[in-house]
Formats: structure tokens, C-alpha cells, sequence
């Protein structure tokens, strides 16, 4: 019977490693704390894992592949299915410990544990992806015959090394289907919340998959390096800020790894006069605010066009005041706190910067005040920032937190341009009712994922999760292109004498 939540901070108060089906004490001499950010209160230590800690992983996922890429894919789909009805009856427990430890509300840990179920859906398809291999009779057409085929093969082991806004959705991007489709992995989780995804380990183990199949290692930056690194390592996937994912790609790829580098954003929304009010403000709001900011898909510059200014500001200005910040556990609470201590400086620092450089605030978060028992949690109230120019931090600069710059254009060709300007290429959202617009944002903006009317353009696992410019490195995307990431082709010729 797998543990709860409760009971595995109790036992383990300092973090273990997952290796081998087995949760074990890292050899570490050094350890950070994690926090329930809503309370500012410790509630884990998280192990600097030690380089033998990241060998002992490798070798043991180096040596689980040896038999589960043999069995037959069927077979691996067995365990998924298992996995996927645990991960619904532990639903609840898994959004306690997601909004627990990164300070998301329990409504938005449902939908990433929603979000995981896609991605555990999505990889139940993957005997169907195979239908395509190719075999041709006689290709040479001589005597003896020349028989010609193309089949797919695992690799070997994987690193995933996520980041800490969805701890448990982001690596679940890339388990199931490389798992399934017989590879092993080791799993390094964000050192800032790794409570989750190290319990949601166990559900690993409870659906009967073999030791070494999944394995997790603590630690920071320095035990991402040696897995990159490391001769076992057939290829690295990564999630987080565009400076770390560049430089994790040209690593991965100078020691001979492949390497998918899904990086950072500064999405632009375009509010056009003629976008329908109630629900435009609200999707708007939603997108900017929701999990504080701390979305790489979140919007990070609203970009209004002519009168849409006038026509929407006093809205949006009366709605975001209406934000309930609270404690995350609660039920009413519409946005929770901010990940970090760290984390809510660094947004301040941005707010406080951009108001040197002139811009207005309409709405200021900095000095929220939560009840009594919460004070000591990393809160930030929702910030609105009137009169931002496009070449200031603010409008150019992810912020990841809850803050809405505003940047004013005269036509929708000057607000294109300004979208277009920035080194991140994740998404790009238009509000609008015309068709016209509509149509030439899609075709013109350089994102990988486009909306209109939705604030968020998230796709689902059934669609590729481009980017571009600085938003990702690599060839190969998450979630559509997972069997050419995860596999590689070997064509057979054979002739018979």
C-alpha cells in the first residue's frame, strides 16, 4: 500500500532518492529546504544528491533497458494503463501535494493532474504510431532478392530534468511515452518543490512497473551536469528558463546527447477595439493572474490597440481588483502564493525597476496583506503597469509572477511589430471579433503557438508544443515528435543466397 502525502513527509522529513524501486537516503552533505509557500514554513529537505548518488541511477536504468526493451510494447502498455488508474484515484492527494509545496491553488493542482492524465492518454497510443513501418519486397530486383524494411528502436536511458511550476505534469510530458515505448529514465526535479513528483514515484512502483525502469535523483544544477554528462545517457530533455536550456543544449550536445530544451517566454496579447468585453476581460485576467504569473505560457505583455484602451481599461482595473490572494488550501482562494522567497524579490525588483523608468501603476501588489497566520508566505498581489514602453525590461523580459505591463499602439500593424519584436517565440494571443485580424496575427506572428481569444495557448498532447527563437532548442518538439525523440530508425536489408 503506498504511502499518503502526510505520512511521507513524516517518515521522510529529508528527501530521498527514487532508485531501483526503492526510495533511498542520498549521500549528501548538503541540503536545501522546500517550503509550503503559503505558510513560508519548511516542510522538506531537499538532498544535494552526490555524484555517486547520480551513478548509482544511471546504472541502474542502464541495466533495467537491457530487459524492458525487449517486451513487448503491449506488454509495457499494461503498466501505463495501471498507472493511469492510480493517478485518477489519487487525484486529490496529488493536487494537495502540488498546491502544498508550489503554492498553486487546489483548483489549478487538479488540472495538472488532469493535464498528466492526457499525457498518460496520449501514450496509450503508441502501438498505433507504429502502423507506418515500412518494409519492401525485392527492392534491388535482382536475383537473389533484396528484402528492405525500417523498424524503430529505444535508445536507453533518458534525463528529464523539469522545472518547478508543474512538477508532476511537465515530466509526465515524457515518461509515458518513453517509458512505453522502451526506454528508462532518471528524473532530477526542480530543487525548489520537489515533494510531488518524488512521492508520485511510488505510483510507479505500486503499478508493478520493474526495478530501474523510472528513477529520481535530488540535487541542483551540479547533479543535472554530471547526468547530462554521463556516458548512459542517450538523451536529455529539459523544461525552465531560456539561459539555463541554452546552455544545457550545447552541452547535451557536444557530449553526443539529443537534447529537447523547451525554454523560456514573453508572450504578447493584443486587446483589438472590437474584442467582446466581459469574457476578453476575464480570459484576460485569468491568463495573466492565475498560479501568479507562473506559467511559461502565461501572457507577460497585454499590447492594446486605438480605443481599446478606453474601452477596456476601467474593466480590467475593476476586475483584477476583485482577485482573491490566499492561502492555496482553500477552497475560495483564486490566486495562492508565489513559489519562492527568491522568486517574489526578483518580481518586485522588476515592478520597482520599470516605475524608475516611468511606467504608471494602476493596480500595485507589492505590499498585499494576507491574514495574520499567513504573513509569513511569499505573496504578491496583482500588479497592473500603465504607460510601459516596449524597450523597457518589463516589456521585453519574462517576469514570471503576477504582473500585467501594458503597451499602447496606435494600429494593429504597430502592435504586430511590437509583438514580433521580442527574442521569445512560445505564443501569441489576439482579442478580436474580425475574422481579418484574426487570420493575419495568425499568419504573421512568429510563436509556436497561436490564439485568439484565449489567453493561454496550451495544446493538448495530441498536437506538437512548438516554440521558437529564444523559447526552445532542438529540432524535434515535446509531445507530437516524442516517437522520433525517443526512438531511432534502423533499416534492414537482407538477401538470402
Amino acid at each position: 500500500m503506498s504511502l499518503n502525502i502526510d505520512s511521507f513527509l513524516s517518515q521522510y522529513r529529508k528527501l530521498p532518492d527514487f532508485i531501483d524501486n526503492n526510495y533511498l537516503e542520498a549521500d549528501s552533505e548538503r541540503y536545501l529546504k522546500s517550503y509550503d509557500p503559503g505558510l513560508g514554513a519548511e516542510i522538506a529537505e531537499v538532498p544535494i544528491s552526490s555524484s555517486k548518488n547520480v551513478d548509482e541511477a544511471l546504472s541502474a536504468a542502464s541495466e533495467a533497458f537491457k530487459k524492458w526493451s525487449s517486451r513487448p510494447i503491449l506488454e509495457r502498455l499494461q503498466y501505463l494503463v495501471r498507472l493511469k488508474i492510480l493517478v485518477q484515484e489519487k487525484m486529490d492527494e496529488l493536487a494537495y501535494a502540488l498546491s502544498m509545496n508550489v503554492g498553486k491553488t487546489l483548483r489549478e493542482g487538479r488540472g495538472e493532474v488532469m493535464r498528466t492524465l492526457e499525457a498518460l492518454d496520449s501514450a496509450l497510443g503508441v502501438p498505433h504510431l507504429f502502423m507506418n513501418v515500412r518494409k519492401l519486397m525485392n527492392i534491388g530486383g535482382g536475383d537473389p532478392e533484396i528484402d528492405m524494411e525500417m523498424v524503430r528502436e529505444p535508445l536507453g536511458v533518458f534525463a528529464i530534468i523539469s522545472p518547478f511550476n508543474f512538477p508532476i505534469m511537465i515530466p509526465m510530458w515524457f515518461i509515458p511515452m518513453a517509458v512505453t515505448l522502451g526506454n528508462t529514465i532518471v528524473v532530477k526535479p526542480s530543487e525548489l518543490d520537489p515533494v510531488p513528483i518524488t512521492y508520485f514515484m511510488s505510483l510507479f512502483r505500486e503499478a508493478g512497473y520493474p526495478n530501474g525502469v523510472v528513477n529520481l535523483v535530488n540535487g541542483d544544477s551540479s547533479t543535472s551536469q554530471h547526468l547530462i554528462k554521463h556516458k548512459d545517457v542517450a538523451g536529455v530533455v529539459f523544461v525552465g528558463s531560456s539561459p539555463v536550456a541554452e546552455k544545457i543544449y550545447s552541452t547535451a550536445c557536444a557530449s553526443g546527447k539529443r537534447a529537447l530544451c523547451q525554454a523560456g517566454a514573453k508572450n504578447p496579447v493584443i486587446l483589438m477595439p472590437d474584442a467582446v468585453p466581459e469574457p476578453s476581460i476575464e480570459n484576460i485576467v485569468a491568463g495573466f493572474f492565475d498560479m501568479a504569473g507562473q506559467r511559461c505560457l502565461a501572457p507577460g505583455l497585454l499590447i492594446t490597440v486605438g480605443e481599446a484602451y478606453n474601452r477596456f481599461i476601467e474593466m480590467l482595473v475593476n476586475r483584477v481588483k476583485k482577485i482573491k490572494i490566499g492561502y492555496q488550501l482553500l477552497e475560495d482562494t483564486d490566486t495562492g502564493p508565489l513559489a519562492s522567497l527568491k522568486g517574489k524579490q526578483k518580481v518586485i525588483e522588476m515592478i520597482e525597476k520599470a516605475v524608475g523608468q516611468g511606467a504608471k501603476t494602476l493596480v500595485d501588489g507589492r505590499n498585499y496583506k494576507v491574514e495574520e497566520k499567513y504573513s509569513k508566505g511569499f505573496y504578491l498581489g496583482p500588479t497592473i503597469l500603465d504607460d510601459v514602453s516596449p524597450d523597457m525590461e518589463i516589456a521585453r523580459e519574462e517576469i514570471f509572477g503576477p504582473v500585467m505591463p501594458i503597451v499602447r499602439a496606435s494600429s494593429f500593424d504597430e502592435a504586430l511589430e511590437i509583438a514580433n519584436r521580442g527574442e521569445y517565440g512560445n505564443t501569441g494571443t489576439i482579442y478580436t471579433s474580425s475574422g481579418k485580424y484574426a487570420r493575419e496575427f495568425a499568419r504573421k506572428m512568429n510563436a509556436g503557438n497561436i490564439a485568439v481569444n484565449m489567453a493561454v495557448a496550451q495544446p493538448n498532447q495530441y498536437f506538437p508544443f512548438p516554440g521558437r527563437k529564444r523559447s526552445f532548442y532542438g529540432v524535434l518538439h515535446g509531445q507530437i515528435d516524442a516517437l522520433d525523440f525517443f526512438t531511432d530508425r534502423k533499416v534492414i536489408m537482407q538477401r538470402w543466397w
